[in-house]
This record gives C-alpha cells, sequence and structure tokens, in this order.
C-alpha cells in the first residue's frame, strides 16, 4: 500500500483530488476522465519511485481490482463510467485487498442512499411491482418519467466515504508522520521552539 511506505503524504493528495472529484461530481453529474486518469498516474508514479521495487505491481493490480469489482455495476446501469474509472484510480494509490474493502465499502453507503430516497419518495410499493415484473417475466420494464428509479445521486460521495473508512480502519488518516515531519522542518529552519 503506497500510504504505508510514504506515511502520509500520498494519503493527504489521494484524500484532496477525491474531495475535487465529489465537487466536480455533485455540480456537474460527471467525473472528467482528465481528473481520473491524474489520479491514477499519479498514483502509478508514485508506486515506481517510492516502494520497493518488489511492490510496484500492488499499484497496478489496485487498478484491476477497483475496475473489475464495479464494473458490473456499470454494465447494468447502476453507475456511471466515471464512478468506476474513480474506484480504480483509488486502487493505484492503495493497493488491492484495500481498494476491494473500500468499493464495498462505498456499495453499502451507496444503498443506503438509494434506500433514503425511494423511502422518502414513497414509490416503495410501486418500485417493488416493477421489479418483481421484470424477475418473473425477465423482460426489463423502463422507469417512468420522474421516478425515483431515474434520479441519480454523485456515487463519488460514496466512493469517497468508503475510502476514508477503509483509510480509518487502516491507521491511515491519523497524518502523525506528516504532522511529525513540518514540526521537524520548522524547527531545522529555527521558526519553532
Amino acid at each position: 500500500m503506497l500510504a504505508l511506505y510514504t506515511y502520509d503524504i500520498s494519503t493527504a493528495l489521494l484524500i484532496l483530488v477525491l474531495m475535487l472529484a465529489v465537487i466536480l461530481d455533485w455540480r456537474f453529474n460527471k467525473i472528467p476522465n482528465w481528473l481520473t486518469l491524474c489520479l491514477l498516474g499519479i498514483g502509478l508514479a508514485l508506486n515506481y519511485l517510492l516502494l520497493p521495487t518488489s511492490a510496484v505491481h500492488f499499484g497496478l493490480q489496485g487498478v484491476g481490482i477497483g475496475l473489475l469489482f464495479l464494473l458490473p455495476f456499470y454494465l447494468t446501469g447502476g453507475m456511471g463510467a466515471g464512478d468506476v474509472k474513480l474506484m480504480a484510480a483509488i486502487g493505484s494509490f492503495i493497493g488491492p485487498s484495500a481498494v476491494l474493502m473500500a468499493a464495498a465499502f462505498s456499495l453499502v453507503i451507496g444503498g443506503c442512499v438509494a434506500v433514503y430516497m425511494i423511502l422518502r419518495s414513497g414509490e416503495l410499493v410501486s418500485l417493488y411491482r416493477r421489479y418483481l415484473v421484470m424477475v418473473t417475466t425477465r423482460t426489463l420494464i423502463p422507469a417512468e418519467v420522474g421516478s425515483v428509479a431515474r434520479r441519480r445521486f454523485p456515487f463519488s460521495l460514496s466512493i469517497v466515504l468508503g475510502t476514508l473508512i477503509q483509510l480509518g480502519l487502516t491507521g491511515k488518516l491519523e497524518f502523525y508522520h506528516l504532522t511529525t515531519q513540518i514540526g521537524y522542518q520548522l524547527q531545522a529552519l529555527g521558526v519553532m521552539q
């Protein structure tokens, strides 16, 4: 995991870019390709430059796992391609097992948001009937215009929260090393006693 070897700088950079992704997704309902590609490139470059050569493949494995885990949801129309690419880019920073857990947390959070939206709209019974007919007849019935099933929400927020939970569980959100290093640098410059 990149954050394990580079202390907190890579984690702080990852969080900053993820916050930008949420803002752009919330405002424009899209995560731009330039953002996910830059995040992916930075993650892989940091893996190459900072990790021991035997551990560099973890970044590439993280990209693959992040992509493959959310790809079925994109293919079935459950999320946008930007969300899948964002999770793959996160994988370049945190590695395969961590991105798998972050994606699982993200899906749970996104599912809770979807259930909240359904309950708030009062369309629970109509959605149940629609999906029951779809399952029994094996035909796709498009959602009605204005239905909660057609509403979108920025899933990037769920991805960021899932990633933060994963980083928090692994102790990568403490930023102890970063603050310690900044303190040492300020002491060396004579700014701080």
